[in-house]
């Protein structure tokens, strides 16, 4: 009798164990988390130049992975348009060559204007922690990268807040990368 019960306690032990392990696997923390819900919207994961996309992937591999349909599209170009719970909502635009995917373009807009500055650091941090340290140019925050297919590449961050002049306005963040033409 006592042999069964010491196994029935190592069972129900082992089950507990099981199940923390199952569960603690299924919520690893989303690396993004840290910069926030709209760094972690917009950008979506860390893989890839933006979104998981690469210069270079062709117009329906970018169709196929991005979370909604275009709403607007041709053979060179996609444009989309999404919320960001209360908080906010962003655009994106996608430009395609012969070589594939060579520009994006986002503006972020921030239902709270006192929150852009936040959101325009978390942005930065969020770069700098994944292309090194941006540089100043005439006032834009720029990152230098490499591309397999367009060679240097550039991030262009910045606050257009300023440029909106109504009461109220939301506030306004614009990602642009493109290659370096220079």
């Amino acid at each position: 009798m006592h042999f069964s019960g010491t196994t029935k306690n190592l069972s129900s032990l082992a089950i507990v164990l099981f199940v923390l392990v199952c569960s603690s696997c299924k919520h690893e923390k989303d690396p993004l988390k840290k910069y926030g819900p709209f760094v972690e919207t917009v950008m979506r994961n860390e893989n890839g130049a933006f979104r998981g996309f690469n210069f270079g992937e062709k117009i329906d591999s970018v169709t196929a992975k991005e979370t909604a349909p275009a709403a607007e599209a041709d053979e060179g170009y996609l444009y989309y348009e999404y919320k960001i719970n209360t908080t906010g909502s962003f655009n994106i635009t996608y430009d395609f060559d012969d070589k594939g995917l060579n520009e994006i373009q986002s503006d972020i807009f921030v239902t709270d204007a006192n929150q852009t500055d936040s959101v325009f650091n978390a942005f930065k941090s969020y770069f700098d922690d994944h292309f090194g340290k941006e540089e100043t140019d005439m006032g834009y925050n720029v990152w230098s990268v490499k591309s397999d297919k367009f060679g240097d590449v550039k991030i262009n961050l910045t606050d257009q807040s300023p440029n909106l002049t109504t009461d109220k306005a939301p506030g306004k963040i614009s990602i642009w990368i493109y290659p370096d033409q220079d």
